[in-house]
């Protein structure tokens, strides 16, 4: 059963931070991938065998499959005339940590391969006030937005702009025709929110302990002392504290398991159900009051359009996972950096070193 907590405020801007760095920066939580030595420049001498180890395994090229050419644009010389190439860069900087985001760009690349051919684009004027609304989201200003909440995810305003912002809107708006909101969604909303609705206290167990279970219900059923020490004893810690009191439970709650509302709504106030079976293990539920509906709440068309709009982004918010995931697998993304490099690839490079200097690896006999 969810337990809904907070000010709706604030809800929904700890909601936006988690589904904005979890939902829409994917490959944060895929497996590190690692750096890979790229072959050398047509025409140049072989290259000795490198010193340290840039990366791990690479999966061989498919057969028929050409080997990737390297990059050969410069970025900067030494000595005059001895260039340092974007393909040194990126070996340089994907062997110490930006391995990670492969898995980030192969899905940022996915997202804006479907977009681009559904013809779907994100304009300046778009991301600017898709910005706009995150702030509002969290109700601070884009100054304290940089000092505070993107240092959490470890991400300049650039990356949240590109990785968040940017994805989300192409993502929106190939979802669009996915999620759709009638006036009947609208009317259960209201009724949920400001109609009747039911007050009751609820005692947890997991199916494990049904036996347990059975024992404190016997107790519980006694009487409102009863209730409330079974109640204080539960392991959910919040539940715990408050006896068990949860907020108002309306008819078509969304979120809360069916059974409970069903259950909930047979009962009289004072009366306390059997353990009953739902999604989170095992309950049992007590009426303690019914509350009636909201004075000076109307559905008139601005409440409609009100709610039109926090069902419609509730939704978009739920289907873009799902329908990323859609087109993850049509991409089949065969990402060939495996992971850094293992403890055995960098003694192995760190022996290279030595041998080709002369000396003794660590902790080996000297020669005689």
């Amino acid at each position: 059963m969810a337990l809904k907590k907070g000010g709706r405020l604030l809800g929904r801007g700890l909601a936006f931070a988690g589904v904005a760095a979890a939902g829409y920066v994917f490959g944060i939580t895929g497996e590190p991938l690692a750096a890979q030595p790229q072959p050398g420049l047509p025409g140049t001498p072989a290259a000795p065998p490198a010193p340290l180890p840039t990366g791990g395994a690479v999966r061989p090229n498919a057969p028929g499959q050409p080997a990737p050419e390297p990059d050969r644009r410069v970025v900067g010389y030494i000595y005059g005339n001895v260039p340092i190439t974007r393909e040194e860069l990126g070996d340089f900087l994907i062997a110490r940590g930006g391995h990670e985001k492969l898995e980030l760009l192969c899905n940022k690349k996915i997202i804006e391969t479907e977009a681009a051919r559904r013809g779907v684009t994100a304009t300046a004027v778009e991301v600017r006030a898709g910005l706009e609304e995150d702030l509002r989201g969290l109700g601070i200003n884009l100054k304290d937005f940089e000092k505070h909440v993107l240092p959490k995810y470890n991400k300049s305003l650039y990356e949240w702009v590109e990785d968040v912002i940017k994805p989300k809107l192409l993502l929106s708006k190939m979802c669009k025709d996915r999620v759709k909101v009638t006036d009947d969604d609208i009317r259960k909303e209201f009724e949920n929110r400001y109609g009747e609705r039911r007050q009751a206290k609820i005692i947890c167990w997991s199916k494990e302990d049904l036996r347990a279970a059975q024992t404190q219900w016997d107790v519980a059923r006694k009487g409102d002392a009863e209730f409330d020490s079974v109640a204080k004893m539960q392991a959910d810690p919040n539940l715990a504290a408050a006896c068990g009191l949860v907020k108002p439970i309306g008819r078509h709650s969304d979120g809360e398991d069916d059974t409970v509302v069903k259950t909930l709504y047979s009962m009289k106030v004072g009366e306390i159900s059997g353990i009953i079976e739902v999604k989170a293990g095992l309950m049992c539920i007590k009426c303690v009051a019914v509350v009636p509906p909201e004075a000076g709440k109307a559905l008139d068309d601005k409440m409609k359009s009100a709610l039109h709009r926090e069902l419609y982004e509730k939704r978009m918010t739920a289907e873009i996972p799902k329908f990323f995931q859609e087109l993850k697998a049509a991409a089949q993304p065969n990402l060939l950096l495996k992971g850094p490099p293992s403890a055995a690839e960098f003694r192995e490079g760190v022996n290279q070193i030595i041998n080709q200097a002369g000396g003794v690896p660590p902790g080996a006999a000297p020669k005689p």
